[in-house]
């Protein structure tokens, strides 16, 4: 399952070390983007948790009150999934 959480830039290291020190959130995928990279205007990074639903529970306990859910969490993921596509083709370009 996946989820994005939006963090304020000074929360950001806390967040981080938060989901990655525990044993079960820190299995997953953890990806972390800023927002200007997406093209999409929020200040801050968002979290992005590729996660199983036991995880994703714990994961949201760790960071309640300094992480929100993202409203547009699925644009995020569709634009992050294009930008890993793009990255793919572009690698099996250069293969040719």
């Amino acid at each position: 399952m996946k989820e994005v959480f939006l963090v304020k830039s000074e929360n950001k290291q806390k967040v981080e070390d938060l989901l990655k020190k525990d044993d079960v959130v820190s299995r997953g995928s953890i990806t972390i983007k800023v927002p200007a990279s997406l093209d999409i205007k929020e200040d801050g990074y968002f979290f992005i948790l590729d996660v199983g639903e036991e995880a994703m529970k714990k994961a949201e306990e760790l960071i309640k009150g300094i992480a929100e859910k993202y409203k547009n969490g699925k644009k995020v993921i569709e634009k992050v999934e294009e930008q890993e596509d793009s990255a793919m083709e572009g690698f099996g370009n250069i293969l040719g």
